[in-house]
């Protein structure tokens, strides 16, 4: 951990934080983040995303009193797997994450590592563990792997709707084009994104997402970021398994965006060449909340697009960890 001066502003702005999170009573936790990492997120997520982690830890402190975890010694594990405990006891974490009284606080810093508190009354526990799929679910990426093109043909297609609008407020008109473009998040460069693109009908008076050969990296952006445009495309995916071993599957888009969009990703798309028959694409699903992100290159003729059918190509390296995601992704370019 790299030293702070803590000025007079930084103790303020630390206060602050601390202020914020007495209302869940993990005031503690705020003020440990803050001393440790930089970069801090708390993080406020669905039911569903959160009981994983309390799951986890209940895993982990339950694991540590019998003195294994996961046909390990409770030592060893949490030393191969970078697990610790950063306030409180190992009992008290047992006794605070069954309890569903008490308040409940997870935070991602650095972007690599989760730090889970759990407080009620005077009691508080934490521990850090990296951001890791496999290590919050307690499977392994062969597992996850082996079932992986089976749950996705499993998720249900979405109904196409065309979210079309007359509310220009998010949009700002492309210079030099007849596109508008609403501005997404960004992940690791401002060229990799959640960046959609509207087309005015003067007809209707509403903006509508954009579907057009003439414009495929954008199209594109509009395909793997929702499911409200059916393009008719199918997706031929190259899965790069555990030990070189790969697996090709067959499924359309939208499924497959449905399927991460489901799991809770968020889509960030970008380009990496366009020439007149093919267009390179970057597509990162990330789950922020669950350690992950599916991270895949397209490649698509954009001639496909106007003819609402064709396939599309696309090798896939999924589940990669928080703390990976950007060599796979400069793997890529």
């Amino acid at each position: 951990m790299s030293e702070k001066t803590f000025t007079i502003a930084r103790v303020r702005e630390a206060v602050a934080i601390v202020r914020r999170c007495l209302a869940c009573g993990l005031a503690l936790l705020a003020l440990t983040v803050y001393a440790q990492q930089d970069t801090v997120r708390l993080l406020d997520y669905e039911q569903q995303g959160l009981d994983y982690h309390r799951r986890f830890a209940q895993r982990i402190a339950t694991g540590y009193a019998s003195g294994v975890i996961a046909d390990r010694s409770a030592a060893e594990y949490l030393q191969q797997e970078k697990v610790s405990l950063t306030a409180g006891t190992f009992e008290t974490l047992l006794q605070l994450s069954t309890d569903s009284t008490a308040s409940m606080q997870l935070a991602l810093a650095g972007g690599k590592r989760y730090l889970l508190g759990f407080a009620k009354g005077n009691m508080l526990a934490m521990i850090a563990y990296p951001a890791d799929y496999q290590l919050i679910m307690g499977v392994s990426l062969m597992e996850m792997e082996q079932h992986l093109a089976e749950n996705v043909r499993q998720t249900p297609l979405p109904r196409t709707v065309q979210q079309a609008t007359s509310d220009s407020s998010q949009l700002v008109r492309l210079e030099g084009s007849d596109l508008y473009l609403r501005k997404g998040p960004s992940y690791i460069i401002d060229e990799l994104n959640a960046n959609r693109y509207y087309v005015y009908d003067r007809t209707h008076g509403e903006f509508s997402l954009l579907l057009s050969a003439d414009y495929p990296s954008e199209t594109m952006a509009n395909l793997v970021t929702g499911t409200d445009i059916d393009a008719g495309i199918s997706l031929e995916i190259l899965l790069v398994k555990y030990g070189f071993q790969t697996e090709t599957f067959i499924v359309p888009l939208r499924q497959w965006v449905a399927f991460c969009l489901k799991e809770g990703c968020t889509p960030y798309f970008g380009v990496i060449s366009h020439e007149q028959h093919k267009t390179v694409c970057e597509l990162v699903m990330h789950n922020e909340a669950l350690g992950y992100a599916h991270v895949m290159k397209l490649i698509i003729d954009p001639a496909i697009i106007d003819s609402r059918k064709g396939k599309a190509t696309a090798r896939l390296n999924s589940y990669v960890p928080l703390s990976n995601v950007k060599s796979v992704f400069y793997d890529n370019q």
